[in-house]
């Protein structure tokens, strides 16, 4: 009789520990931290600017300029010269007004021109990069509006704009550049849980960029899985790991609405606030459990791949960061983190 009730506990564990092992996915390369060819320790320097940093929740830098994103601010771009360490500028009145902008997102930015999303809105305008730095109030070169709104920026892709969209049959939207949609892109994932829509919708959040010319990225937060796309919306590449695990979400409803929460103790933070970099891109990697002991949005790994789905290099920080934006050129990455307030980290890398 011991040996039977033994086995039947056994089972029972067994069945628990299985819950948050679905994520046998199809069209998948699997990958593991040996796969990448190098690992750098990173020791970041706190950036000291001559005005208090607030509250920044994105960044961008371009040459020695770097803009960051505040919300709950009268203007919402700040822009900082690195070298000076000082700001010398704040853009963009929060408002819906003419010029205004409620969530402003840097989607592209080059000695020509900085190109910058309303979410709020689903419009990108754009204006001449020396004016913007100039210039208090920047005049608009062009500006597109969506005819069908996003869940996030929406970045050039060639002659189009990409944009992510809340949406349990694709993923991405594409748009001509006079706003009108053209096109539906991304599958979602398919594994051996059974999903509801809503529950799908949640354990599939993603953050999403392209390369400007021929790619997109899909990362997704809660499972370790990165999709890259060509520019007609083909899988390419399903790069799945290093932990494989998914996170579970199940759905509840309050009135007319339906949605979905996190399981207790089957959530774990993945891959979020990706940056094209040349022919690579950079991505946060966190990893932690919301459960766990001592847990913050904080990551302290970058993980490096090529465009084509190769890992380059593991990027170990030495503090934790929820934002980044790279330097090419002067090879500096700059990360945001609100421990234990608000400011700007920077790390060298090689």
């Amino acid at each position: 009789m011991k040996t039977s009730v033994s086995i039947l506990i056994v089972l029972a564990l067994l069945m628990v520990g299985s819950c948050n092992e679905g994520n046998i996915y199809q069209h998948t390369t699997s990958i593991n931290r040996n796969d990448f060819k190098t690992t750098q320790s990173l020791i970041g320097s706190v950036v000291q600017f001559d005005n208090e940093l607030l509250k920044p929740t994105h960044l961008q830098v371009f040459d020695s300029l770097l803009f960051t994103i505040n919300t709950r601010e009268e203007r919402t771009i700040h822009i900082f010269d690195l070298k000076a360490k000082r700001k010398i500028g704040e853009r963009i009145t929060a408002g819906n007004g003419p010029g205004e902008m409620l969530q402003p997102r840097i989607v592209k930015v080059d000695k020509e021109s900085i190109q910058i999303f309303d979410i709020a809105t689903s419009t990108l305008f754009e204006y001449s990069m020396s004016d913007f730095v100039a210039n208090p109030k920047p005049i608009v070169l062009r500006k597109i509006k969506l005819d069908k709104s996003t869940a996030s920026e929406a970045y050039l892709l060639g002659e189009h704009l990409i944009g992510a969209v809340y949406n349990p049959s694709y993923q991405l939207n594409s748009y001509n550049l006079n706003g009108k949609k053209v096109g539906e892109y991304g599958s979602y994932p398919n594994s051996d849980v059974v999903f509801s829509d809503s529950e799908k919708l949640e354990s599939y959040r993603f953050s999403f960029i392209t390369n400007l010319n021929d790619k997109m990225l899909i990362c997704y937060n809660w499972t370790d899985l990165i999709d890259i796309l060509d520019k007609d919306g083909h899988l390419e590449k399903r790069l799945h790991g290093p932990e494989h695990f998914i996170s579970l979400f199940k759905e509840f409803h309050e009135g007319d609405v339906i949605s979905a929460n996190s399981m207790k103790g089957q959530t774990r933070d993945a891959y979020f606030s990706p940056v094209s970099v040349g022919n690579d891109f950079f991505v946060l990697y966190s990893g932690k459990s919301e459960d766990e002991e001592g847990y913050s949005i904080l990551a302290n790994q970058i993980f490096v791949f090529s465009w084509k789905g190769v890992p380059e290099q593991i990027l170990s920080l030495d503090q934790g960061v929820f934002s980044i934006t790279v330097d090419e050129k002067n090879k500096k990455i700059y990360g945001i983190s609100d421990t234990p307030e608000f400011h700007i980290v920077e790390f060298a890398y090689k």
